[in-house]
């Protein structure tokens, strides 16, 4: 009798050799059989995947990622499926644990924590459910698979459950002109199929920004929020839409304080608006007023990030805040509490240089003005 594998890991390739090898060793013990669809490598990734055990199949790409990954998940014989991206790695799981989770009878499918790159929080995506011929992805580029496993979980009366395994993305380093230049007509196709839907017009805008074209890339942003003010209800990925254009209008006066304001008016809890809020009022000289977004942003706790939702980077809520927080108290004279705000700093970056110079500073600023308190003090002593 043949067992039929527990795990199989299904991924869609195409000239990934500089991050496949990581990526399949990171699944070596716990994937027992890995799917890898090549859509037309013309360097050493197929090579790659079979030296390290995966089942390779050819698939003539044709503009179209569902049916590249539908492929994938039609070639795996296992009973769960775990998809992953050959930039992707999952961090290191105990066999054991994994297989205690997949024996769920009630499950359906599990919601991974998902880094999208190393230095970023966690979200929960759904990367991991029962092989199913009724779960399929739907969508040319940024293609959906979580309505059909709401619909499967539905008709069998099963959980999505969330679970502690975690990925992390790596593909965002480098130089991404190929695939913003494979991802753009199919942006602007995908637009026409899905007009309201936000985070295409947000990437389509990351793209043109990313090709060089700002001007159109903003004018992007611009037709995305008209789309997002036009909805009856508040889409949170709106606020994607609102921090692109304001980071972009940085330095344009009221009107891109004006956009600002909006966006915080919408979404006040999110870090990247309220961090572009304190580089505003720092360039604005309101240092005072600076300290209240950072203080925001510093007592947010990651570790509700991953169910709350958005993702940040964790220089921005942790090194960044510090370092803005050190610049307003030391030019409101505050100087040893600025050290301490740089110190707090330096131990997310501490192979960064410039923090121990402006720890010497601020400390050396806080004992001279401590020196000139007590000759003050004396002083006033004497004309007494």
């Amino acid at each position: 009798m043949v067992t039929r594998p527990l795990l199989s890991a299904a991924m869609i390739v195409r000239n990934e050799a500089k991050f496949l090898g990581d990526c399949l060793r990171s699944l070596q013990s716990i994937a027992d059989e890995v799917i890898v669809v090549d859509t037309g490598s013309t360097d050493e990734t197929p090579a790659i995947a079979a030296a390290h055990g995966a089942v390779v199949h050819h698939y003539e790409w044709c503009d179209d990622f569902a049916a590249a990954r539908n492929a994938a998940l039609d070639a795996a014989s296992g009973e769960w499926i775990l998809y992953i991206d050959a930039d992707e790695q999952l961090q290191p799981v105990e066999r054991a644990a994994l297989e205690a989770l997949l024996r769920r009878t009630d499950a359906l499918a599990f919601r991974l924590l998902l880094r999208p790159s190393p230095r970023a929080t966690p979200y929960r995506e759904y990367r991991l459910w029962r092989n199913d011929p009724r779960i399929r992805f739907d969508g040319m580029i940024h293609e959906k698979v979580v309505p059909a496993i709401h619909a499967v979980a539905d008709a069998d009366g099963r959980r999505i459950l969330p679970c502690d395994l975690e990925l992390v993305h790596f593909g965002y380093e480098g130089d991404q002109t190929r695939k913003h230049l494979r991802n753009l007509p199919l942006l602007r196709r995908q637009l026409e199929v899905e007009p309201d839907n936000l985070f295409v017009w947000h990437h389509l805008s990351r793209v043109l920004e990313g090709l060089g074209d700002a001007g159109e890339a903003e004018r992007v942003l611009e037709g995305g929020l008209l789309v997002a003010r036009a909805k009856p209800w508040r889409d949170p990925l709106a606020v994607l839409l609102y921090a692109d254009l304001v980071r972009m209008r940085e330095h344009d006066g009221d009107h891109g304080e004006a956009l600002l304001a909006e966006g915080l008016e919408l979404y006040g809890d999110n870090c990247v608006l309220l961090w572009l809020h304190s580089r505003a009022l720092i360039r604005r000289g309101a240092y005072d007023e600076a300290l209240v977004p950072l203080d925001r942003i510093l007592a947010f706790d990651p570790a509700e990030l991953p169910d709350l939702g958005p993702s940040y980077d964790e220089q921005l809520i942790h090194e960044f805040s510090h370092d803005a927080r050190g610049l307003c108290l030391f030019r409101l004279g505050r100087y040893a509490e600025a050290a301490q705000e740089y110190a707090a700093a330096a131990q997310w970056a501490p192979e960064n240089p410039a923090y121990p110079a402006k720890i010497a500073i601020a400390n050396a600023r806080a004992g001279r003005a401590g020196d000139a308190s007590r000759s003050m003090a004396v002083g006033a002593q004497h004309g007494s």
